[in-house]
């Protein structure tokens, strides 16, 4: 079968990347609530061209599916399996207790079996009132940003607390984490400066996981004015402006970490992944400056809500276009990535799969669905949904709390 014949395609490709090489570098970075309609390879005049370079050069995910809101998305990308068997439903507040189950494999745990090494910077939100919850019990070997869900850019609190953390070593619990103060300081550039010191601080000679999860874009409204003040001659509102700014902030921030990476002498042999969490919040969750190319947004289970954009980049992998089309989802990072490194799943059973093959056009696409998702908001459910080939069910009256006959798709 194509199924059965595609594995030594597939090795056959990999021997001829890795024939000189050690196993490659990873540069996973996540953006906070981006709209699927705002990078500039859209047409938005939004300026992003780092991250659309990275596409052109790569392949973009045409068809990329996530969950509806934050937690759900990223404990998908994390584990490789959906919220019914994680758990992880909703976006978790800050006076709430849950978080990922600890019986869940995580990505960085897969890849460090494997011989990385694996480091966190940004924003965590997917457990905090534990210390085992928390990232340096996850697999990382640290972590520099927020265990919560949104702050303040410069002040880094969220309800009066102060939320940013330094844990710089495995298992960094009491008496260990600390809080750093950079007050006054844009988290985009803070993540900035910490992602780049992890490369620097790195051996070239051992793979490196970098999760570079950025605060950028959510709400609220803020960058330093030399970024909005690009878009201050549109005829954009001035919500639309400043998310502009913190887009073109969060581009120039992946310009650096990959500039960092070449000085290390360990870019010819990295494998970049970029990718939004969740649509972005048009009328609902948050509400910033984005807007989306479908019906819906963040915390609906329509497509502006459960789709968005997402790319796998870099030097390593030679794509046969730099458009994919198969339909993928979050959960197939993990598959996908640990297939490229040779790693080897050990927890439960995954809904991920493994789109490699797919991806380097040795296979056809190994996807015919998708969980789309359910959401909350307020007191009401939504969903779940459901995608197969090009059909989508959807259960309920609606995806999501707005009227379908008057819905209004989100605009500059």
């Amino acid at each position: 079968s194509v199924r059965t014949m595609r594995f030594p395609l597939v090795l056959l490709l990999l021997s001829k990347v890795f024939a000189e090489k050690q196993q490659p570098h990873i540069l996973f970075v996540v953006l906070d609530d981006l709209g699927s309609k705002d990078l500039g390879l859209h047409g938005s005049e939004i300026s992003a061209p780092t991250i659309d370079a990275l596409a052109n050069d790569g392949t973009l995910l045409e068809n990329y599916y996530v969950l509806p809101y934050c937690s759900p998305t990223r404990a998908a990308i994390l584990t490789g399996r959906y919220p019914l068997h994680t758990g992880c439903h909703t976006i978790i507040f800050d006076v709430q207790s849950q978080g990922l189950p600890l019986d869940e494999e995580t990505l960085p745990q897969v890849l460090r079996r494997a011989g990385y090494q694996a480091h966190a910077v940004g924003k965590w939100h997917l457990g905090h009132a534990k210390w085992e919850q928390t990232p340096s019990f996850r697999g990382f070997q640290s972590f520099f940003g927020f265990y919560l869900g949104a702050g303040d850019y410069f002040a880094h609190e969220t309800h009066h607390a102060y939320d940013l953390h330094w844990d710089e070593r495995e298992f960094c619990g009491a008496g260990c984490s600390q809080y750093i103060d950079e007050r006054g300081n844009y988290s985009t550039h803070v993540f900035t400066r910490e992602a780049t010191r992890v490369i620097e601080e790195h051996d070239p000679e051992q793979p490196l996981f970098l999760y570079l999860a950025h605060q950028a874009v959510h709400h609220p409204d803020e960058v330093p004015k030399n970024y909005s003040n690009l878009y201050k001659d549109k005829p954009w509102t001035v919500k639309r402006k400043i998310y502009a700014g913190m887009l073109t902030a969060a581009d120039e921030s992946i310009a650096n970490v990959t500039r960092a990476l070449q000085g290390a002498g360990m870019w010819e042999n990295t494998v970049v992944v970029v990718t939004t969490d969740n649509g972005g919040p048009t009328q609902l969750c948050a509400v910033q400056g984005s807007s989306n190319r479908h019906r819906g947004g963040k915390c609906t289970v329509w497509e502006g809500g459960t789709t968005g954009d997402a790319l796998i980049s870099g030097p390593v992998l030679d794509f046969p276009s730099n458009r994919f089309d198969g339909l993928m989802h979050a959960v197939d990072w993990l598959p996908t990535l640990a297939a490229i490194v040779g790693a080897r799943p050990n927890g439960k059973r995954l809904d991920g799969v493994d789109q490699l093959g797919a991806l380097l056009g040795a296979d056809p696409s190994p996807r015919t669905e998708v969980f789309v998702g359910y959401a909350k908001y307020e007191s009401s459910w939504y969903g779940p949904a459901v995608r197969w080939k090009n059909w989508k069910l959807l259960q309920g009256q609606s995806g999501g709390p707005e009227d379908p006959e008057n819905f209004l798709p989100g605009t500059p």
